[in-house]
């Protein structure tokens, strides 16, 4: 094929395209006419109608306008307008009634976000003041803790060293829980050639007012036993304690009476001859020998005031190689128990500690059973009071 024939070719093909498309664009065209007839068609009808009903209501109140102009009387409508008027009417009315009531809401939905508002102000104040308190009772119990603590540390050091007993006893142990952080219980020895003097002591309260009692206590009892000897007795001792004290609780400060002091089991013990001498303020000892238990039972008398003074009584007990001497504070003995929902007692105490000594148990392992068996028994229950129990073996 030459050129020509190309171009013949390519001519035709384009007088196609251009014939097709000028019939397709026709068509369009004539669609789009139709579509836009129809609407036109129904947009004169909505129209006509709008306009039937204006006039209609037009010429209503040209009618009305004419008759009230004629006769001063009001016009009056036909049954169907009347109808619609009256319901027309309803319908004001009841939107007015329902806008009313809604801007009544809207106003007392206002004023409540109002008082909500101010009372939500307060309130973050509130929280901000309780805040501050928090914080600064916080710091102040921080503070009054870590004072506390301290003071522990020195009335363990003011306590003597336990482990100085096995200087004079075959065995022995010390079973010592504060309630809180510092004690009103505490234990005291003092040794001079062949004679210890050792003892057990429950002070008034607990906490920081007992830890001061018995700070008091040791003070008084290591310059009461200066010099003593084998004609020194625990009567004397705590004769000359009750004097102490209550000549220092006997000031008035700021207008109260101090009437505090302590209960105390006392022991003399005679590593020569053997023989252990005991007195007793309201805190009895216990001896277990072969199982066998005898109580020492004490003068009922505080070291302190009291309405009826008694003289305290020395008590003279020959010992042997094997004993085991026991003095306590009532805090084991008045502990509540979770499962019971009474006190331990002194009966069962005591038959614990006889079964102790029985099973010839070490003063570890003595010490170890007391601290299962209060775990145990006390259960979920709070500690009720600070708990001391010395065990010593001849």
């Amino acid at each position: 094929m030459n050129i020509n024939t190309y171009i013949i070719f390519f001519s035709i093909l384009l007088t196609l395209a251009v014939i097709i498309a000028i019939y397709f664009f026709v068509k369009y065209r004539k669609l789009s006419n139709a579509t836009f007839t129809l609407n036109e068609l129904r947009l004169k009808r909505e129209l006509k109608k709008t306009t039937d009903e204006l006039e209609r209501v037009q010429t209503l109140y040209t009618n009305s306008k004419k008759e009230n102009e004629n006769t001063n009387q009001p016009a009056q409508p036909n049954k169907q307008d009347s109808e619609a008027f009256r319901h027309i009417l309803s319908e004001a009315e009841s939107i007015l009634m329902e806008r009313k009531l809604i801007e009544e809401e809207k106003l007392e939905v206002e004023n409540r976000n109002r008082k909500l508002w101010d009372m939500s102000l307060k309130i973050q104040k509130e929280k901000e003041r309780i805040d501050f308190l928090k914080r600064d009772i916080e710091k102040k119990h921080i503070s009054v803790t870590d004072s506390i603590h301290y003071a522990r540390y020195i009335q363990l050091a003011v306590l003597p060293a336990v482990d100085v007993l096995g200087n004079w006893f075959k065995d022995y142990f010390i079973f010592w829980r504060p309630l809180e952080i510092v004690s009103g219980d505490f234990y005291w020895m003092k040794q001079s050639g062949d004679i210890v003097v050792f003892t057990v002591a429950d002070c008034t309260g607990h906490g920081v007012p007992g830890a001061f009692m018995s700070l008091l206590g040791i003070t008084f009892l290591n310059d009461i036993c200066v010099n003593i000897d084998e004609k020194t007795m625990p009567s004397d001792i705590l004769e000359a304690l009750r004097a102490n004290i209550i000549t220092a609780m006997s000031r008035n400060i700021d207008g109260r009476n101090m009437d505090d002091g302590m209960d105390i089991a006392l022991c003399i013990y005679n590593m020569k001859t053997k023989k252990v001498y005991f007195s007793g303020a309201n805190n009895p000892m216990l001896l277990v020998r072969n199982g066998e238990l005898s109580e020492y039972k004490a003068i009922r008398n505080p070291i302190g005031k009291y309405p009826v003074i008694k003289p305290f009584v020395t008590y003279e007990v020959d010992v042997m190689p094997g004993d085991w001497i026991y003095m306590f504070s009532d805090g084991f003995i008045d502990q509540f128990g979770e499962k019971s929902k009474r006190k331990l007692m002194g009966t069962r105490f005591r038959d614990m500690i006889k079964s102790l000594s029985a099973e010839n148990s070490s003063g570890k392992d003595q010490e170890n059973f007391l601290g299962e068996f209060l775990i145990n028994w006390k259960g979920n229950f709070l500690q009720m009071d600070d708990i001391l129990v010395g065990g010593y073996q001849i």
